[in-house]
């Protein structure tokens, strides 16, 4: 979650705070009201905000970072924010008029609805790749967030999002649910805390190239777009390592030090599938079945306090035994996580602001990674149940390992 935000198991989204020009009506091109008049841009980009909640205020502010990023982006794209902050979600166009200053275009205003509902995800999503179609795409998923893990309050249960008094969420299955069907993405982007996981990076494999995202939480100001916009719209593995290196850089540089925490990750979705075909492999033995039962989690490393996300990498090394997949599971790792950086910690005291969990450098992989306790306390039983129906647990052979398996209902 962002620092200073912690709900109920939630992370976080953005921000930063340039001064831009608003609703100008003299729109080059006429993209704010004939989206065939976009058909010849090389990207296009959408920043998918969920905000109407603690983060409204920060992510008002971000728009103003989106659109200061634009003024100096070398790249012909439409850029667009879906802004649900309020009672009655919007769709902006950011786009340059023909004075050259950049302005916020209201395209589409929306009936009050649950932005965390896969089906309103993904009409949202059609409607701005159908309407502004291009040679490349992206999206950054923008709110609170707490990773693969499960939580119960959802419009139809959670990992992204929170929304309204009600608190509604999604888990990432959800999410995976309303990327189906729709446009195949350059880039999946998570403004949002610790959704650089194993888990997610396997169900969102089919529905992008890469994922950008941090493995444990991000900081109140999210990614600096004003930087990092031009190298986003790159839309490839350099531009995005770039964004990632800007990312680092920014909070490791400022002027504050308990935000030092910042860790994130890149990693080629087009490597999941060999990943899991390796790890089945290695569940395959029953030495290795056995071996999550045996593993303390208190000795790997930790994303988070309070929640089960620990270092995936880390984690494939401890199951050990002399295993020849361990070393084709970490190889083929490497080749998927095709950047990786963090600070000195990855956590921050919310309430004294000092950091805490420091960060082994040789262990840190990149992604984090659902580890059970042992001993399978009651508040568990759920989230057991939800990882057995994720794809990852089928394909990479958790099934074979009788502490994964307890609760699944297809065994």
């Amino acid at each position: 979650m962002k620092f200073g935000f912690w709900l109920t198991a939630m992370s976080v989204a953005l921000c930063l705070m340039v001064s831009a020009c608003d609703d100008e009506s003299d729109n080059v091109g006429g993209g704010a009201d004939d989206g065939s008049a976009e058909s010849s841009k090389e990207v296009t980009y959408l920043l998918y905000m969920v905000g109407e909640n603690d983060l409204t205020y920060y992510l008002n502010r971000n728009i103003n970072g989106l659109m200061a990023g634009y003024d100096s982006a070398g790249v012909s794209a439409n850029v667009l924010v879906y802004a649900d902050v309020s009672s009655v979600p919007e769709l902006y166009l950011i786009s340059k008029n023909r004075s050259g200053t950049v302005q916020k275009t209201t395209v589409k205003t929306y009936p009050d609805q649950y932005s965390v509902d896969p089906e309103v995800m993904k009409e949202v999503i059609t409607d701005v790749f159908s309407r502004y179609p291009s040679e490349h795409r992206g999206i950054t998923f923008s709110s609170h967030a707490d990773g693969s893990l499960y939580h119960s309050n959802t419009v139809r249960t959670r990992a992204f999002g929170a929304e309204g008094s009600a608190n509604y969420t999604m888990n990432i299955t959800d999410i995976r649910k309303a990327l189906d069907g729709g446009p195949y993405f350059d880039v999946l982007m998570f403004d949002a805390c610790m959704m650089a996981s194993v888990e997610t990076a396997y169900e969102l494999r089919e529905n992008g190239h890469y994922l950008l995202a941090a493995p444990n939480s991000v900081p109140g100001e999210g990614f600096p777009y004003a930087r990092l916009l031009s190298d986003l719209l790159q839309m490839d593995a350099d531009g995005l390592s770039e964004v990632c290196r800007k990312y680092m850089d920014y909070f490791q540089t400022n002027d504050e030090t308990w935000d030092d925490f910042a860790s994130v990750s890149l990693t080629d979705l087009t490597q999941l599938d060999s990943l899991a075909v390796y790890m089945d492999s290695l569940f395959q033995s029953p030495s290795v079945q056995r071996r999550p039962w045996e593993i303390n989690r208190n000795d790997l490393q930790h994303f988070e306090s309070g929640y089960e996300l620990y270092d995936y990498g880390e984690w494939v090394d401890s199951l050990g035994l002399q295993n020849a997949y361990v070393e084709r599971v970490r190889r083929q790792l490497d080749r998927a996580v095709i950047y990786k950086a963090h600070g000195e910690y990855v956590s921050v005291n919310d309430y004294t602001e000092q950091l805490e969990i420091p960060v082994r450098d040789e262990t840190f992989c990149g992604l984090n990674t659902y580890v059970p306790w042992r001993s399978l306390p009651a508040d568990e039983w759920a989230q057991m149940a939800f990882f057995t129906t994720l794809q990852w647990y089928r394909d990479a052979g958790f099934w074979r390992s009788s502490l994964y398996n307890l609760y699944d209902t297809e065994q």
